[in-house]
C-alpha cells in the first residue's frame, strides 16, 4: 500500500523564531556532472515583506538537506522601473535540464508597487490591485535565466519569444508560475505548463515546447488551449510523465482540475479532481503537485476539511495521496498528512524526488488564519472574515520546511 513510507518534517529556515517569512519554495536536483562531483538540491524561496511578494532568495545543498548554504539574493536577476513606482520583478525557480547537463530558472515576470496607506512603510504588492498603476498595460511574461557551472550567480533574465506560436489565438499574455512543475521528453524538449490569457484577462492553461541550444531557450511547439469559464480560469497547471503518458493538473478558483496527454502537448478536456469513490476531491484555488517515485504516481494537495483549522482556503494541511492515472482520480484509502496545520497556509509548495528511497516536499508558511472570537484591537487582527477566502488574523511569519517521505 502507498500508506507504507515514512515522514519526518523539518525546518531549512527558521521564521516563526525570527519574525520572518519564507513562502513558495521551488527546487531542483541537480546530479553529479559539470556542476560538481556529489548531487545538489538548489532551492528558490521568497522572504515575504507585503501581501505575497517578496525578494527571491536561493540556497544550496551538497549533502541532501543535513546543511543549507545561507539564503542568498542574486543580483544578477533584474527589476525594471516602468513608471509610477511600478517594478517589474522575476519569479523564477530551478530546473535542471538533464540533455546539457544545464541548470536554468523558469518562471514568470510579475508588477510590483509600494502601496500601504500608511506613510514611511514598505508594503509591496501586486500592482495590478494598485489604484495607483490603474490603466498601465501590465503583462506578466515568460522568462528564464542561466546558471554556468562554476558561476557564482545567474545570469541575467531574458524573455522567451513565444508569441509567433499564438498569433492567430487572441492570446495577449503568456507565462508560466516558477513553481510549475516542467517534464524533460526523451529528446530533450522541456514541456512547460503555462498560463495564457486572451482580452477578458480569464487565465486559459496549455503546454509549450521548449528548447535549449546551449545559450538561449527557443518556444518551437505547443499543444492545445484548456479553457474553464468558473470565475479566474486555469492557473499554475503542473505536469508529470508516469508510466509513458503524461498528466495535468490544473488550478481554479472552485476546484482542481486533470487532464491527460499522449504526447505531453495535446490533453484531453480537464476533469474536476475526485477520489475513487466519485467524491469530488475538495482542492481548490492553489496548487496541486506531482510525485513519481517508485512506479507509483502521487499527488500532494491541500482540501476541504475539518483539519484546516480556519487556515484560510483550507490550504493546511498537506495531504499526499496515491493517483489512479488510468482513472485519474485519487484512491482515498491512500491518502495521509505529511505536514500538518498550525495555523499556516501551505497551499504554495514543491515535491522533488531525490533518491530510489526517498522524496522531499517543501513548503513555506504564511499564517492567515480564521480565528474564533479574534476581534478588532487584537494583534495582528485583520477585518476579512467574509467572502470565499475568509480570515481575522494575518501575520508575515513562518518557516521554511522540509518533509522527508521515505519509501
Amino acid at each position: 500500500m502507498s500508506r507504507e513510507y515514512s515522514v519526518s518534517v523539518e525546518t531549512i529556515f527558521e521564521g516563526r523564531r525570527r519574525n520572518e517569512c519564507w513562502f513558495e519554495p521551488g527546487a531542483a536536483l541537480v546530479p553529479p556532472g559539470r556542476y560538481g562531483d556529489v548531487p545538489s538540491v538548489f532551492v528558490t524561496a521568497s522572504q515575504l515583506v507585503g501581501n505575497d511578494m517578496g525578494p527571491h532568495h536561493y540556497t544550496r545543498t551538497a549533502d541532501m538537506g543535513c546543511r543549507w548554504s545561507n539564503p542568498a539574493q542574486s543580483q544578477a536577476l533584474q527589476v525594471n522601473p516602468v513608471g509610477n513606482d511600478v517594478f517589474e520583478k522575476p519569479w523564477l525557480s530551478f530546473f535542471h535540464h538533464g540533455a546539457s547537463d544545464t541548470l536554468l530558472l523558469m518562471g514568470r515576470t510579475c508588477f510590483s508597487q509600494d502601496a500601504l496607506p500608511t506613510p514611511g512603510i514598505k508594503g509591496e504588492t501586486h500592482a495590478v490591485w494598485s489604484p495607483r498603476a490603474k490603466g498601465m498595460d501590465l503583462r506578466p511574461d515568460l522568462i528564464y535565466a542561466h546558471w554556468r557551472p562554476g558561476a557564482p550567480d545567474c545570469e541575467p533574465w531574458r524573455r522567451v519569444l513565444w508569441q509567433g506560436l499564438f498569433a492567430a489565438d487572441g492570446v495577449v499574455s503568456l507565462f508560466t508560475s516558477d513553481v510549475c512543475q516542467k517534464v524533460e521528453a526523451p529528446d530533450g524538449t522541456i514541456l512547460c505548463p503555462v498560463t495564457v490569457k486572451g482580452e477578458d484577462g480569464r487565465g486559459q492553461s496549455a503546454v509549450l515546447g521548449l528548447r535549449w541550444d546551449g545559450e538561449a531557450l527557443h518556444a518551437v511547439s505547443r499543444g492545445n488551449i484548456m479553457v474553464c469559464g468558473d470565475v479566474r480560469g486555469f492557473h499554475e497547471p503542473s505536469l508529470v510523465r508516469h508510466a509513458g503518458h503524461y498528466l495535468l493538473t490544473l488550478r481554479n478558483d472552485l476546484r482542481g482540475y486533470v487532464a491527460a496527454s499522449a504526447d505531453g502537448l495535446t490533453f484531453s478536456e480537464p476533469t474536476p479532481w475526485a477520489f475513487d469513490d466519485g467524491a469530488e476531491l475538495g482542492s481548490y484555488n492553489t496548487q496541486q503537485h506531482w510525485l513519481a517515485h517508485g512506479g507509483k504516481l502521487f499527488l500532494v494537495y491541500t482540501r476541504r476539511s475539518e483539519l484546516s483549522n480556519g487556515v484560510v482556503r483550507h490550504r493546511a494541511p498537506l495531504f499526499m495521496a496515491e493517483v489512479d492515472p488510468e482513472r485519474r482520480c485519487i484512491l482515498r484509502e491512500t491518502e495521509r498528512v505529511i505536514i500538518g496545520e498550525k495555523g499556516a497556509r501551505m497551499g504554495n509548495f514543491c515535491t522533488l524526488a531525490v533518491g530510489p528511497d526517498e522524496a522531499w516536499v517543501i513548503t513555506g508558511e504564511w499564517l492567515q488564519q480564521l480565528v474564533a472570537g479574534y476581534g478588532a484591537g487584537m494583534p495582528f487582527f485583520a477585518d476579512c472574515a467574509r467572502g470565499d477566502s475568509p480570515y481575522n488574523r494575518i501575520q508575515y511569519i513562518g518557516d521554511l520546511l522540509l518533509a522527508r517521505i521515505r519509501f
